[in-house]
């Protein structure tokens, strides 16, 4: 999807359509319970539709509505989430399943010891496309017998990364550069940096970073705890057109702007 049309999407809230049969009571449920606000309501001599709005979601709940009562997945900050703790998951009158989320403590689980494992490289291994044009196949096998995740990582193309800034809900993550170089931007951590063969970062958790550019043959090792962890994309999706664009003036102009000058900007259009 263009750059230009994703940043649209803030012009208006998406919205899930759920059905009832007794607006009134689910209405209540979804206020009430849930923390979400009314906001339309109609007809207003027999209401049969109502809009709601809340944690960056709109539900219009319709009484002729011919769908299934769905899912809803609410993910919350530890303080938030405390009043929701007396269940996981909580029901709404229309059957609605509503599953609260605390995302600081999703990470938060036991290490336990991990059984052997050995895992022989071939020609002919699945490399999987991953996030932003990378390609990943697993040291540790994804069976649920493992509690980390480690990942050989490649780039096959020379230059800049469609990256884009994000972070990971872990506890435990580390980098290591097995071939090639990346160069890579982290937040509060000074100017954007090169990895080389032989380097090796400690990622702390929810740190934000993007990663610029590599050279065609790079290869990363990458080991984190929890393995099913999520990465929480920077939501200004239109500012970073605009850095990408920039950067891509800036790598392209060395003889115009001085590389002390390009460093700074780099830094200051990522991290903004």
């Amino acid at each position: 999807m263009d750059n230009d049309i994703r940043a649209l999407r803030g012009w208006s809230p998406a919205e899930m359509l759920l059905p009832c049969e007794k607006l009134d009571e689910t209405v209540t449920f979804f206020v009430d319970q849930i923390g979400f606000s009314l906001k339309i309501i109609s007809p207003a001599d027999n209401p049969r539709c109502a809009v709601l709005e809340g944690y960056g979601i709109q539900l219009r709940i319709d009484c002729d509505a011919k769908t299934t009562p769905g899912s809803l997945r609410i993910t919350l900050d530890q303080k938030e989430a405390m009043w929701f703790r007396r269940s996981d998951v909580l029901v709404a009158p229309n059957g609605t399943r509503v599953e609260i989320v605390d995302k600081d403590l999703k990470a938060q689980n036991n290490f336990q010891a991990l059984p052997f494992s050995f895992l022989k490289y071939t020609t002919d291994v699945s490399w999987r496309l991953g996030r932003a044009g990378m390609y990943y196949r697993d040291l540790i096998p994804r069976d649920g017998n493992y509690e980390m995740v480690a990942s050989h990582i490649r780039v096959y193309k020379d230059g800049e990364v469609a990256d884009s800034v994000h972070s990971h809900n872990i506890n435990f993550q580390i980098i290591y550069c097995y071939r090639g170089w990346v160069r890579v931007v982290y937040e509060d951590q000074g100017v954007p940096f090169l990895m080389s063969a032989g380097d090796c970062i400690l990622q702390p958790p929810g740190i934000r970073h993007r990663v610029l550019e590599s050279s065609g043959n790079l290869e990363v090792i990458e080991i984190a705890f929890p393995p099913d962890h999520e990465t929480y994309i920077d939501e200004s999706f239109f500012c970073q057109a605009i850095q990408r664009m920039f950067i891509r003036f800036i790598m392209a102009n060395d003889s115009y702007i001085t590389r002390r000058r390009k460093r700074f900007t780099e830094n200051y259009f990522l991290m903004v």
